[in-house]
């Protein structure tokens, strides 16, 4: 998910937990960044080799400034289906999540997953949905069917994390953090949970 972009609590309640402002403006930024990025790419389809070497890359950013270029050039890959109609519809509902209509954000998403189930990103999507609507373990399944699809995917990891800090459950949640750190060292929640950052590759 992009923190993807998209892994946020609803405002109201992030007041009464101060300690994961961090969390929320993490989430509304990259709601917007993916937004925007979205919005610019037209429909493409996903060139596996690039994302390889994005990916490869990512792993070895000699600093941040180059890792955010290279994770963003990430989610521009992540976020083409190759396909107009399904474009359109992801555009839909990521539209309506940064507005907070999170039932019409997973009405769209549910149609798109009954159309296109292969698509990885669209499962990542609705369990940024999922999450906002406070269902962690329909979040948790649909995580994992993103990166079942795609296994490399950090912002579903990092989601992950997400998710089980929120279930009370801080030492799962670091450990899925730094596997998403993996594949980003300087994946920004790892600031968020006291880790090392950025993240010392072997």
């Amino acid at each position: 998910m992009y923190v993807e972009a998209t892994w946020s609590y609803s405002i109201g309640y992030m007041k009464y937990y101060k300690d994961k402002s961090l969390l929320l403006d993490n989430a509304l930024y990259r709601i917007f960044l993916s937004l925007i990025l979205f919005l610019s790419l037209g429909f493409k389809a996903v060139n596996a080799d690039e994302l390889d070497n994005l990916l490869a890359n990512l792993k070895t950013a000699p600093d941040e400034v180059s890792a955010r270029k290279i994770e963003n050039a990430v989610w521009e890959q992540w976020l083409m289906s190759g396909d107009q109609s399904i474009d359109a519809m992801i555009r839909d509902a990521m539209r309506r999540r940064s507005s907070y209509d999170f039932d019409g954000a997973l009405e769209v998403l549910n149609q798109v997953i009954a159309i296109k189930p292969e698509y990885p990103e669209v499962w990542n999507q609705r369990a940024t949905v999922y999450f906002h609507r406070q269902e962690y373990e329909k979040s948790l399944q649909d995580v994992a069917k993103a990166l079942e699809l795609e296994p490399r995917h950090f912002g579903a990891m990092a989601g992950r994390g997400v998710i089980r800090y929120f279930q009370g459950k801080p030492a799962l949640a670091a450990q899925n953090i730094l596997q998403a750190a993996e594949y980003h060292p300087y994946l920004k929640e790892l600031q968020m949970f006291g880790l090392p950052y950025p993240a010392i590759q072997e």
